[in-house]
């Protein structure tokens, strides 16, 4: 009997030095962050951790609007504006659209925005026979990794990919393409 009630009792200190006591912290009200007042859904600031860089806020100016831009591969491009874009925001917005339209291998859409005849499509019917081989992965792959803030541009207008893949330029007030080299 002792036996068992010294067990009972080693076991019982067991049990309760093995149970972790409940902290008690008391915060200071300098560490506690106080309540934000009148959140809504309309105040999206254009920041999202991590996709900064990816995320283009439209209503701003381009910073080479009016001044020429350095590339990474020390190619200088003339402003947007010596290249006829009189503002580079919109047509990066269209741009971005355009890219999707490929992705989605649109060509209804895309052919809306050729300036016909360029010189190895004369119009919308041969566009869309030899659609496949102008739009070969490739050719696609060089259009999807253009970054629309980084494209070089002249006289003759702004350049999607590493060789003039398409060329675009506003025709009669809308931004169009003007040549393409697949």
């Amino acid at each position: 009997m002792k036996h068992t009630l010294f067990l009972v009792l080693v076991l019982g200190l067991f049990i309760v030095a093995c149970d972790e006591p409940t902290p008690h912290v008391l915060f200071d009200e300098i560490d506690s962050i106080p309540p934000v007042a009148n959140i809504s859904r309309d105040n999206y600031d254009g920041k999202i951790p991590g996709m900064d860089a990816q995320v283009i806020d439209y209503t701003l100016p381009d910073p080479y609007q009016h001044i020429p831009q350095l590339f990474l591969d020390s190619t200088v491009a003339p402003s947007w504006d010596d290249a006829g874009f009189p503002n580079a925001k919109d047509f990066q917005a269209f741009f971005k659209a355009f890219q999707w339209d490929v992705m989605d291998r649109n060509k209804e859409k895309i052919s809306v925005l050729i300036a016909y005849p360029l010189h190895n499509i004369k119009d919308q019917k041969t566009f869309y026979k030899n659609f496949d081989s102008i739009f070969s992965p490739d050719f696609v792959e060089e259009i999807l990794h253009q970054n629309p803030k980084e494209m070089y541009r002249n006289k003759n207008g702004a350049m999607a990919g590493e060789d003039g893949q398409v060329w675009f330029r506003i025709v009669k007030g809308k931004y169009r393409i003007v040549t393409i080299n697949p």
